[in-house]
Parts: structure tokens; sequence; C-alpha cells
């Protein structure tokens, strides 16, 4: 398929502007550049701000200093909104996108001057077309495009291998999210790398794929039909090379149809420039083929087509012995060629008239000729190692650049490993500090548990709060040097990262126990956070040996639903500490909250053995008691009730166990 470097960037650079900005796009080319520009300077949402910018660049000339300047300011914009935390996640994914889109655009200006910076951008591109961004899947088709991109610029410096796997990848990408277009595109370029390499079995398996994926439709667009006319050419073509006549002429007749109806002299004239090659190579009608060269010239207005269709007219003429007709063809096929500079098309036509100046045994001419055609050779053979030489100086820089990538990522992780053996130096040093926060920690809160209690004017809600606080600042001493431990031989065993991960989480939970232990009513998403908090370090004091899972209503709004904290927690270390006791398979904790006729309710289960009669009586401790006062007091109820229950199989088998209670809430408008 014929696809210029231009024309594949310039489709790219739009069709990864049209992810960014959306539907909109199109409506943006009938904007004034000055309007956008005074949006641009109001005070608009940072989203707002880059939608713009990209309606600007999109308006402005590809190689204009504004537009370089817009370009950037882009790129600006976009890493400040990636800097800038307060912003919500699909907020940064359309930053991370416009920064793809950005090293896009950088690839663009040197596609054809500078193969490895186009190749570095692309790369760059590849950064930020980043799954791991992305809250929607919706961007991740312009990263099928880079890897597309850049396949086609690894084939330029030779290195197949790789433009192979960027295409392949890039096909993996579209046909996850079954993009049938863009399959079919990447399809169409795998066909093209065959086609090069003259393996037409493998271009025409690839060149037929694409067409079932996408192109044996009815209803697609003006620019579509054109390019099933393409393909139906490379079909024909690749049909050809295999010495299969029928089956060329079938698809170039059918490329004939479609390019009529649309009425595209320039598609018309590649339909018919082929049409005559399979005349003149498949059915051997020398005739019929100067009638289809003669229609491919009249349709065209290139100097690079009519070129080639009067020197493919000449060469027919030669053989009907119409020397005349033939010379006057060629001679006029071989200006246009040499003014374009095109040495193949120089090289056919000299190669077809000392054909004839030797027939006609006129040999001054002749020779005169094959002077001009030893020089055209020349210059080819030298054009061709020029390329070669481009090609492998590419190439042995890129590689360069790999291998010092790979020495400095050596040193990266020495220079890791000696900062891991500074850490494990000084680990006492921070468990110390750790201990030393935690004693300040309790001291504060015994100084305010002490201030509080002088206070006469509490009513009997408050005593009961601080009953609760008294058992969150023991908040399970256990439970607090278990942590430590824990943490303390993940750094031991040079786990740092996971050791930095439980100790954020610890610290954060510590955090948010103490500031809401003053607080009478936090909100539902607060308990939410540190009841996630408190979960995953019990999943590393137990070894990871149970799963937990939590449930929020889609009807409850948890930033606005006010509630009590830590009424919840009891109930959950019972579960963990006593419902999954002696548990052989693996344990699951599932946490819901629901809301049924304007009640919010709370329910834990867990796989374990169940409850027996006595450890019914048994597992109410002092901080399940406590809460339940608390719950009675709250919801003004005298005998507060907290089901239990156990869970049982098909078999009557206790399978786990449900506790479940109301919980009393307030609801912020």
């Amino acid at each position: 398929m014929p696809f210029s470097p231009k024309t594949l960037f310039t489709t790219f650079w739009l069709l990864c502007s049209m992810l960014f900005v959306g539907n909109q796009q199109v409506s943006a080319q009938n904007y004034n550049i000055d309007s956008l520009k005074t949006v641009l300077n109001s005070r608009v949402h940072d989203t707002t701000k880059l939608k713009t910018i990209s309606y600007i660049i999109i308006n402005l000339s590809g190689a204009s200093p504004e537009r370089e300047k817009y370009n950037q300011l882009f790129k600006q914009l976009a890493v400040t909104i990636i800097n800038t935390k307060s912003h919500s996640k699909l907020v940064r994914e359309k930053a991370y996108d416009a920064l793809g889109v950005y090293y896009v655009n950088e690839a663009y200006k040197t596609m054809q001057s500078d193969y490895l910076t186009t190749i570095k951008n692309l790369h760059k591109s590849l950064d930020y077309f980043d799954a791991r961004y992305y809250v929607t899947n919706e961007y991740l088709s312009a990263r099928g495009f880079s890897l597309i991109s850049l396949g086609i610029m690894y084939n330029k410096i030779g290195n197949t291998k790789q433009a192979i796997h960027n295409y392949f990848e890039g096909l993996h990408i579209f046909e996850k999210y079954n993009h049938q277009g863009y399959i079919s595109y990447a399809l169409q370029n795998i066909a093209n790398l065959y086609f090069e390499q003259k393996n037409y079995h493998q271009a025409l398996h690839y060149y037929l794929k694409a067409y079932y994926t996408f192109y044996n439709k009815t209803d697609l667009s003006f620019q579509d039909n054109i390019q099933k006319v393409l393909l139906f050419v490379s079909i024909g073509k690749s049909h050809q090379e295999l010495g299969r006549c029928r089956q060329t002429d079938t698809y170039l007749q059918e490329a004939l149809a479609l390019a009529s109806q649309l009425n595209d002299k320039e598609l018309l004239s590649e339909v018919y420039f082929n049409l005559g090659r399979n005349e003149e190579k498949c059915q051997n009608n020398a005739q019929n083929a100067f009638q289809q060269y003669q229609k491919s010239y009249n349709d065209n207005n290139t100097p690079e087509n009519k070129a080639n269709a009067l020197i493919a007219m000449g060469g027919v003429l030669v053989k009907l012995h119409r020397f005349s007709e033939a010379e006057t063809k060629l001679t006029a096929g071989l200006e246009l060629a040499q003014q374009i500079n095109h040495l193949e098309f120089q090289k056919v036509a000299l190669e077809n008239l000392y054909a004839i100046y030797k027939q006609n045994q006129r040999y001054e001419k002749a020779i005169a000729v094959s002077e001009k055609l030893s020089v055209i050779k020349d210059s080819i053979k030298k054009e061709e190692n020029n390329n070669l030489l481009t090609k492998k100086q590419l190439q042995y820089e890129y590689e360069t650049k790999q291998n010092q990538l790979t020495l400095a990522q050596e040193r990266k992780l020495n220079a890791v490993k000696l900062e891991n053996q500074k850490k494990d130096a000084l680990k006492n040093s921070l468990l110390m500090g750790l201990l030393a926060i935690l004693v300040i920690v309790s001291a504060v809160v015994y100084l305010w548990r002490k201030n509080t209690k002088q206070k006469q004017t509490l009513a009997q809600f408050e005593k009961n709060e601080l009953r609760q606080k008294l058992l969150l600042s023991q908040m399970n001493p256990h439970f607090i040097f278990n942590s430590i431990d824990t943490i303390q031989s993940l750094i031991y065993n040079k786990q740092d990262r996971e050791a930095v991960n439980y100790l954020t989480k610890f610290s954060k939970l510590t955090r948010q126990i103490l500031e809401n232990s003053s607080e009478n009513y936090i909100t539902l998403q607060e308990e939410l956070t540190m009841t996630d908090n408190y979960l995953v370090i019990q999943q590393l004091l137990y070894n990871n040996s149970f799963d937990f899972t939590v449930q929020v209503d889609d009807t409850i709004d948890a930033e606005s639903i006010l509630l009590p904290p830590m009424l919840t927690q009891p109930f959950i270390e019972n579960a963990i500490k006593h419902g999954l006791k002696n548990k052989a398979e693996r344990g699951k904790i599932t946490i819901k909250f629901t809301l049924e006729s304007q009640k919010l309710y709370f329910e834990i289960t867990d796989n374990g053995g169940g409850f027996s009669e006595h450890e019914k009586v048994h597992k109410k401790s002092l901080a399940m008691k406590i809460t339940k006062e608390r719950l009675a007091h709250l919801s003004q109820k005298s005998d507060f009730d907290v089901r239990t229950e156990n869970l049982y199989n098909d078999e009557k088998v206790v399978i786990g166990a449900r506790v479940s209670f109301e919980i009393p809430y307030l609801y912020e408008n």
C-alpha cells in the first residue's frame, strides 16, 4: 500500500489530536485563531486550555514559529497538570495524552531529515500513551499508531526485525479494543513490509486479511473507499508477482469499478497503470497495455506518474516495432524523469532508447545513450551504497545509544545497591525513630484524654466517646508492635519497597486514628480509607493469608454520609483474629455498606469456622461492648441489636459467619 511518510505522520498527528479533543475536532477547524487565544487568556479549566491550544496548533501552518510556540506551551501546561495533585485522575489522563501528542508532533518535524530523533520522540510518546495512566481506554489507540509509525522508521534504517515487532505490537492493541479500521491499517503495513522483501505469499495473506477485517463493507467513507481501491491494487500486484494472472485481473477490475464510481483521476491513473502492467506481463498484449498506459497518462498531473506512464508506453511501442513513436514517448518521459531526478525511470528510458538506436543502426546515438546509461547506473549504485551506508550508520548510532543506556542502567542499579546498603545501616535509627514517634503519639493522646476528663460540661455521649478513645489509644499494643516487627523483617530481608509501602500505610493509619479520635463524626469515605489501611496492615501481619473486599452501594454518597469514627474496626479485628483462626485454606473477609429505606447498614462476613454458642458470648470483647453501648446511645435504643449468625452450605455445614448492624448517621447536604 502506498503510504508516504508525510501522509502517515500528518494523519497520525490529526488522529492523536482528535483523540485528545474529541468529536469537536471538526468544528475546531472553523474557529478563529484570535478567538481561541482569547479563550486561552481567560480563566478556564486547565483541560479547556489544553483543548484550546490543540485547536490553535491544528489551525496553524506546519512549520510556523507560532505553532512551535504553542506546541511548547501545550507541553508545559500538560506537565503542570500532572504535577498538580489536586487534579482528578481523569484530568491527569488528558495531560498524559497531551504529552504523547506533543512528542508525536516533535517526531513529525524530523521524519524526513533525522530518523534517530524521530525514533527517540516516538519512544517518548509511548511513555505517555501508557495504559497505567488511563481511566478509560479511548486514548490507547494512539499508542498503537505510535508503534506502527515506529515500525516504519525502523524499517527505514534497515532494522526489519524491530519493525516487525512494532507492527505486531500495534496490531495486538487494536485487536484488544476491536478497532477494525485500525486493525486493517496495521495489517496493511505488515503486508507492505513483506512485499518489499519479495515475500509475496505473506504479503498477499495480510492484504486479504486487511480487506476482510474492515473494507468488505458498502457503507465506507470516501477516504476509506480510496484506501479500498489501493488495497485492491496491492492484492492484484501480489497475485501478479505470484504469476496468478486471472486473480490479478479480477482485483484490478474491482479497483477500476470503484475508482470510476469515486471519480478520482489520480486514483484512476494508478489503476490504469497497473492494468497496463497486467496486460503487458500476464496477457502479453502490448496493444491493450499501451491503451491502459495512455489512460493512466491522461488522468494524471504529477510529473512522476506522467514520466512513468510515458516510459511504459515507450517500452510497449518498442515491442511493437513502432520505433519513431517509441522514441518520442521515451524522450518525453526521460526529460520528466531528469526534472525530478528519478534515476530508475531514467535508466529504463535510456535502456529502451539504446535498443531503438541499435536496432535502427544509429550507432552514434546508441553510443551517446550508452554513456549516459553508464553514468546513471553508476549513480544508482552510488545512491544505493550511500543509502546502505546511511542506514548502517543510523543503526550503529542507535545500537550505540542502546548500549550506553544499558550501561547507564547498570550504573543506576549499582547506585541503588549502594543506597540499599546505606538504608540497612540506618534501619535501627529508623526503627528507633518510629518508636519515639509512637511514644510521643501515646503521650499526646494521654494528655488530651486527661484534659477532656476535667471538663464538667461534657454530656453522657462525650463520656462514651472518651471510653472509646481509651480503646483507640490502646489500639492494641500487640497490633502496633507486631506491625513494627513485620516492617523490620521486611527491611532485614531488603524488601525496601514493601517496607516503605507498609510503613506509609501504618503511619497514615496512626495519623487517621489520632485525627478522627477528636471528632464526633467523620465521613463514610474517611472511614473507608481508614478501614482499607487497617486491613492491608493486617494482611501483612497474617502473612497475606486472607483476601478482603469492601463494597459500598452505588446509591451511597460516601462524601456526604457522616458517622461516628471507628465503629466498625472492633468487628473487623474480631473477624480476622477469631473468625479465620486455624483456617487451612485462604481466608476471605467481605465488608458491605448498604442503604435500605434511608437506613445505613454495616455487614461483615468471613469464611471461617463460624460461631459456637460459647464463642458468641466470648467474642464480646471490651471494644465490642463499648461500641455496642455507643450504638445504643446514638440510636436512642436501650438494647441495640448487633446480629450474629453462622453461614451454611447446602449440606448444612458451617462455612463462615456474619455480623451486621445499623449505623446511626447524619447526612451533610
